[in-house]
């Protein structure tokens, strides 16, 4: 393409490179050498590397221009660098007052392989193809969505899992059919729970879809998303522990402690900043894993106090193992990133690991939420009664 007597190449997304026609006269000040559009923050590559020709119309031959950069897609992020010496970093080009990337892109953007990410939004390397390019504005971020990347499934199965949550929990809230003991109470242990997978939900949706704005925002969303998880988990203890302990409040009230701080433990370390490097991946997966299997110590604790037989239907075991095998299945996957490690290139939109453990996030937490609702229907059908036999 042309513009005020310059020639583009755009035929090597995500990188563009333009060339003054020699008939036309510089700007003032400036001098007819080849340049580019550039992302600032962005350094040449090798000199003498990928270097494209460019057709002089004027003259009918090929100029050989300098080293190619990479580029934002996103008009205020362009910038038309002319006058540039091989070598010169990019943030020191002038921004065009045309607004060249408009018209070439018009607000458009492709995805691109991972090699050429920035170094902030490279997390998984077994995924090859189909990343997001930065997109510093919130809009394009959130209009990404409906278009196929390595985080449609990631972005969907967390929004749709935060939909059903926020609709059932407003209506476990408000329903007159659920046959509470104590309204008050059973309300806030229930909403507890919700209020834990609605959040935790929303914002592992809200940093999937906006990651890839700035390394700022992703910092700040990963940190978000991280605490969210702590949510789910301490939010989950809360319903199983107010029922299999009814009828036990001190034991109840010490484990509800304990899992408070743990979670708040939890929540304090996902705020450093290297805990969401790809380095740290195994570390995340083991400090939430490890807050979960910190429930461990009241199961234990409810099954030698009711007798296996018993413990059953009164704490819904069932429901408890078949929860924490998916939960630990998924951060298994995760953290091994399995199985696009093994499949490289081939699971980049579908089933990597990451999407795969946010659908299992989503079936724990409704296996979850069955099992304490049979909780409460057999505490409920006791009447709420205590008896010497049922304290533990």
């Amino acid at each position: 393409m042309g513009l005020a007597g310059w020639h583009c190449d755009l035929s090597s997304w995500p990188y563009l490179l333009c060339a003054q026609d020699s008939t036309q006269a510089p700007p003032a000040g400036r001098t007819p050498q080849g340049s580019c559009l550039a992302m600032p923050g962005s350094t040449p590559e090798a000199p003498g590397s990928h270097r494209r020709g460019l057709t002089d119309r004027a003259g009918g031959g090929v100029k050989r221009l300098g080293p190619r950069w990479p580029l934002s897609p996103w008009p205020h992020q362009a910038q038309w660098g002319m006058g540039k010496q091989p070598g010169m970093s990019a943030p020191n080009a002038w921004l065009s007052p045309g607004s060249l990337s408009l018209q070439v892109w018009e607000g458009r953007w492709r995805v691109i392989p991972h090699d050429v990410l920035p170094d902030w939004l490279k997390d998984n390397d077994f995924l090859l193809h189909g990343h997001r390019p930065p997109m510093p504005s919130f809009r394009a971020c959130f209009r990404s969505i409906f278009h196929l990347h390595t985080e449609t499934g990631n972005i969907w199965t967390h929004l749709l899992g935060f939909l059903f949550f926020l609709v059932l929990g407003i209506g476990y809230m408000i329903s007159p059919s659920i046959n509470y003991v104590a309204p008050i109470q059973e309300r806030i242990v229930f909403g507890t729970f919700f209020l834990g997978a609605i959040l935790c939900l929303c914002f592992s949706w809200l940093f999937h879809t906006v990651y890839c704005h700035s390394e700022r925002v992703s910092r700040t969303f990963s940190k978000l998303d991280y605490s969210g998880i702590t949510l789910l988990i301490v939010g989950s203890f809360v319903p199983w522990l107010y029922y299999s302990f009814y009828c036990s409040p001190q034991p109840q009230l010490i484990y509800l402690i304990i899992v408070c701080v743990l979670g708040i433990t939890a929540i304090t370390v996902s705020q450093w900043d290297h805990f969401a490097t790809p380095q740290y991946r195994a570390v995340r997966a083991g400090v939430f894993l490890g807050l979960g299997l910190s429930g461990l110590v009241p199961t234990l604790h409810f099954m030698l106090a009711e007798g296996l037989v018993q413990a059953v239907p009164a704490g819904q075991m069932g429901w408890l193992l078949l929860m924490a095998l998916l939960y630990i299945l998924g951060a298994a996957l995760y953290a091994a990133r399995v199985p696009e490690r093994f499949f490289p290139g081939k699971c980049d939109i579908w089933f990597h690991s990451h999407q795969i453990f946010h659908v299992l996030v989503v079936a724990g937490a409704s296996v979850h939420l069955h099992g304490v609702s049979q909780l409460q229907a057999f505490r409920s059908s006791l009447g709420g009664a205590c008896t010497e036999s049922t304290v533990l």
